[in-house]
């Protein structure tokens, strides 16, 4: 069963807007047994509109079509669907009576904005009367379609609370689609595709697919069929030998992220991480600290930027500074210590070096980096040399830093 997306909004079409809607759409349907053929984004065009939309039903069972339901003047999504398939625009008698009550709490409109709320295309199922900008739904011929708002979070709750159920009661899907994803940093796209090459997986039942999302790669599986206990044990002996194949190189399944990953496993172990950032600045600890729940795991984080800051905060010598540098083994190593000293964490992290454009010389050149690790019973620092730009510097480093502990704490 499929069925495609149709973004609306100028602000999609200039860039302004990530068409966020679609992606969150395309992935909920494709775990719900339904496969999206087609998304294709549109500007607030009424002609434009009808075009896209009049092809869309004569090749798809559903359509998802976002965006363009609010009050304002280019708003016109109601309006130009009507139009499309000769339809009347009708005034929803439960979305006017929800406006009054609105207007009560100060949500004031006028009656054009009124107008471009209340009345939907004839025959329009109104999905949820909570919300102000109602999705609904709509059949035309043997095609369901639904409108529904583009504001990801009311976008998201449609989606996830009406459009799927109401699909599988009127559109049941006959397929079971079972989908992992893998992400792995420390192997290039070729080289990954050899190693699962080599497996010699059926062709016509496993579809791999390959996302490089920097610094990570994401490596997909599929299989997807009718007979559901087949699929799913199938499944489970692909998803387990692409598993061995890539080995420690997998540094997250699924939603999880590497640096859920360490928490996990430093909540397994009882066990703190402190950190010491310098060409970071900070991005570290950011991605720890986007993980909900890090506090149990997550003690400290020095930005140590200048050399001042290392002397002050770290104690790092004054001496190796000058003799050695502040990108160094011999400053890493003792960043790492000033935690140690200072911090009641287990587990230590520092980095220090250059991300670039500038600062870089023969010896050090733009993207070295030394990254060094420690716990109560160990300390070492580590040279890299990096590439890129200075964002992809300071990502690559902190993915690094992260991939390393990962390593330790899974020995």
């Amino acid at each position: 069963m499929h069925g495609e997306i149709i973004a609306i909004g100028d602000e999609i079409l200039s860039g302004k807007v990530l068409n966020t809607n679609a992606n969150f759409s395309a992935r909920s349907l494709f775990h719900a047994g339904y496969e999206i053929k087609r998304i294709t984004s549109v500007g607030d065009d009424p002609d434009a509109i009808e075009d896209v939309l009049l092809s869309a039903v004569r090749r798809s069972r559903f359509i998802i079509i976002t965006g363009g339901l609010g009050p304002t003047t280019d708003d016109i999504t109601n309006e130009a669907v009507a139009r499309a398939l000769g339809l009347r625009l009708v005034e929803n008698p439960k979305i006017k009576r929800r406006l009054k009550e609105a207007s009560h709490t100060g949500y004031v409109l006028s009656k054009d904005q009124i107008k471009r709320l209340t009345h939907l295309p004839e025959g329009a199922e109104v999905l949820s009367h909570r919300k102000r900008s109602a999705g609904y739904m709509l059949k035309f011929q043997d095609t369901l379609l639904f409108l529904l708002p583009g504001v990801p979070q009311q976008l998201e709750e449609h989606v996830r609370d009406q459009v799927i159920p109401r699909l599988k009661a009127i559109l049941p899907s006959r397929f079971l689609i079972l989908q992992k994803t893998f992400k792995v940093f420390g192997l290039s796209e070729p080289e990954i595709n050899r190693q699962i090459s080599a497996l010699d997986l059926d062709e016509r039942r496993v579809l791999i697919g390959y996302y490089p999302n920097f610094p990570e790669v994401f490596v997909t599986v599929i299989i997807k069929g009718e007979d559901k206990e087949r699929v799913k044990a199938y499944f489970q002996d692909v998803t387990l030998s692409v598993r061995e194949v890539l080995g420690s190189t997998v540094v997250a399944e699924d939603d999880e992220t590497l640096e859920g990953r360490v928490g996990q496993l430093l909540l397994k172990k009882k066990a703190l991480v402190a950190l010491a950032e310098s060409c970071t600045g900070g991005l570290i600890a950011s991605r720890i600290t986007s993980v909900p729940g890090s506090s149990q795991w997550f003690e400290r984080c020095a930005v140590t930027y200048s050399n001042q800051a290392k002397m002050d905060i770290l104690g790092v010598r004054k001496e190796t500074l000058l003799r050695h540098g502040a990108v160094s083994q011999e400053t890493c190593l003792e960043m790492v210590g000033g935690l140690k000293a200072t911090s009641q964490a287990h587990y230590f992290i520092a980095v220090t070096g250059i991300a670039g454009p500038t600062g870089g010389s023969p010896e050090k050149p733009v993207g070295t980096v030394f990254i060094g690790l420690g716990s109560r019973d160990f300390s070492w620092a580590r040279r890299f040399s990096f590439r890129g730009t200075r964002t992809m510097i300071q990502s690559i480093t902190a993915e690094t830093a992260l991939d390393l502990l990962r390593r330790e704490l899974e020995k």
